[in-house]
């Protein structure tokens, strides 16, 4: 029951991704980080295959950090998107990885954020807006309503927080809780966890 959404703001990207961990009708654990940070300024959001995802964010990561201490740069966002795009599609002939992708970064040179919607095919496309899993299927009305490229922080994280609230009330099986972080200049940051059920649990219960 993967669900990721993720759009670019005014000199920021603000990625969310649900924290379950599960296999077939069980819920394994609660309180899984499905958005891997690559490095200082960039997160891969992953959804598909538990074990898969793992391997794969850990190849990403290694050969990034690799390419950095070898060439004393960092890879812009761009460039990990086609090195990923590039990982997926080889592995598409050989031993396939069941896993779908949003990239995020910020990149100080050109002082902007990006975001890439990557999927298992190989497939890369640079994004304003986009959602993986379950959430792709409700939240492209709310993203083709409300985003703006000038959307400030503070007017992005209640377009987040209403994408979520979306995604809990649409799937039969509930999603405890959404992870928010940001990408800015200053780095990655964790934003805030968002507790769907509390919150609807507590206003049922003023409704009594």
């Amino acid at each position: 029951m993967d669900s990721l959404v993720g759009f670019v703001g005014k000199n920021y990207v603000l990625m969310a991704g649900d924290t379950n961990a599960g296999r077939s009708i069980m819920r394994l654990k609660d309180d899984f980080d499905k958005l891997v940070p690559i490095d200082s300024h960039k997160i891969l959001a992953k959804s598909g295959e538990i074990g898969d995802g793992n391997q794969f964010c850990n190849l990403i990561i290694r050969n990034v950090s690799l390419y950095r201490i070898r060439n004393e740069t960092e890879l812009t966002t761009k460039s990990v998107a086609h090195y990923t795009r590039r990982q997926l599609a080889t592995a598409i002939r050989k031993n396939p990885y069941s896993v779908n992708l949003l990239l995020g970064g910020y990149d100080k040179k050109d002082q902007k954020g990006s975001l890439y919607y990557l999927d298992y095919l190989g497939s890369s496309k640079k994004i304003n807006y986009g959602a993986q899993g379950y959430a792709a299927l409700f939240v492209g009305s709310i993203l083709d309503r409300f985003w703006n490229e000038d959307l400030d922080f503070e007017d992005g994280l209640e377009l987040m927080k209403k994408c979520l609230k979306e995604v809990e009330k649409r799937l039969i099986i509930g999603t405890r809780c959404f992870l928010i972080k940001m990408i800015n200049s200053d780095g990655i940051s964790v934003v805030e966890k968002v507790m769907i059920n509390s919150e609807k649990k507590n206003e049922i219960e003023e409704e009594n």
